[in-house]
Formats: structure tokens, sequence, C-alpha cells
């Protein structure tokens, strides 16, 4: 398989996700331990997860987001020091703990932090591990005094972070790409929990003019859109 041509596939807002997913899946099925195979899956399924997402489709949205914890795991099992394996079930893990209950959205939190600190041990400048850094600080520092409890009863201790944190890996993700809506959008949110929206209304405004390339840009575009109108009320 010709994993350039994939990826630049994958990475087409063009391209048929849900064919590329069903390529992937035949490869897998002859060589389930492929590590390079198992974190693709992960990430398409992914995309597919923002494109139903995108489309209202609340049940899709979850469904892909679950298959793509199942093939992120199966890539960390298959080879423990992958970069792209840990990456990618990070992004999984974040993507399914909305639609968990709170329980099950803590114990995800904490193995987000598992996998992304031996991922960022692995590759200290990915931009991506930056950015999902910045979106996990900004999900603990929004933590109701309830929810740090029970995060307390489950792992003896219960995450720390700060908005200023997670503004700081969002700021480190921009730098390492400026033209990412994604990350304009997480910064704007980042902001506004500051109370800081002129701030935030200057990454809304700028995270619009960039070009919409993937899934997730088409997601967080519609996304920003949403924030602009709620500060310009």
């Amino acid at each position: 398989m010709d994993f350039s041509l994939l990826d630049q596939q994958i990475d087409s807002i063009s391209a048929d996700k849900n064919q590329i997913y069903k390529q992937l899946n035949t490869a897998s099925a002859d060589n389930p331990n492929d590590v390079q195979l198992l974190w693709r899956l992960a990430k398409v399924a992914l995309l597919l997860s923002d494109l139903a997402e995108k489309n209202g489709q609340k049940d899709e949205c979850k469904r892909w987001s679950i298959a793509a914890v199942g093939h992120a795991k199966a890539a960390v099992v298959a080879e423990q020091q992958s970069l792209e394996a840990h990456k990618w079930l990070c992004a999984a893990v974040g993507r399914l703990s909305p639609f968990l209950p709170t329980k099950e959205r803590i114990e995800c939190g904490h193995e987000f932090k598992v996998h992304s600190d031996i991922a960022r041990k692995l590759d200290p400048n990915d931009r991506l591990l930056h950015h999902m850094y910045g979106r996990w600080c900004y999900e603990v520092a929004s933590l109701s005094w309830m929810e740090r409890k029970l995060a307390a009863t489950f792992f003896g201790t219960p995450p720390e972070s700060t908005f200023a944190e997670a503004l700081n890996a969002l700021e480190k993700a921009n730098e390492l790409r400026n033209e990412w809506i994604g990350n304009h959008l997480w910064i704007a949110k980042v902001l506004i929990a500051m109370k800081k929206p002129k701030e935030a209304l200057k990454w809304i405004d700028s995270g619009l003019q960039i070009q919409q390339n993937t899934e997730e840009d088409g997601l967080s575009h519609q996304q920003l859109i949403q924030l602009q109108n709620k500060l310009n009320k």
C-alpha cells in the first residue's frame, strides 16, 4: 500500500473518507497488527466523526468516535513506541469523551493525559499534541467542584490545570502552524473563559479567514460562526 498517496487522500476534503476507511479496514483484516494501518484507521474514523457532527448526526458521530478509540488502542498495543498511535488515541478519547457520563469522561481524561505525556516525550514539537493538550487543560480548568471530587475518588488526586496553561499550549500549537481553524477556535474558547471577549473575537475573525481543507476545518468554521454570533449579541 502506498501510504504517501493514501495520506494525501486522507488529508483532502474532497476524498471519500468512507471508501478510504473500507480500504484500510480490508488491508487491516489481513494484517491485524500493522500499526501503520491501525493509526490511519483511527484518524479516518475521526474525520468521519467530524463530518457526522457537522451534519448534525450525533449517533454517527459517537459511532465513529468509538471506532477510532478501538483502532487507536490496537495501534498502541501493536507498537508501544509509536508516536502516531499514542497521538491518535489521545484524539480519539478526546472525541468520545463528550458522549460519556461523568465517571467515564473523567476516566477518558486520565487516559488522555497518560498517552499525551508519552507522545509529547516522543515528539515535543508536534503541533497537534500541543493543541490537544491545550484542550485537555481547558476541560480540566472547567471542571466543577463535584467533578473534581469524583476525579479524586477514582485516581487519588484530581487533575489540575488552568486556562492560562491551556492558552500557553494552544499558542505553542499556533507557533508551529498558524493557519489552523481549529486552533483559532480553541484559543477563542479559552479567552472567553478568561473573560477576554475582545481578544477572543480577534481570533474568531482571523480563524474565519482561513481556507477550509479538511472535515475538521469545516466543523471548526461552523463553531467559530456560532461563537461570533454569541459574542456579538
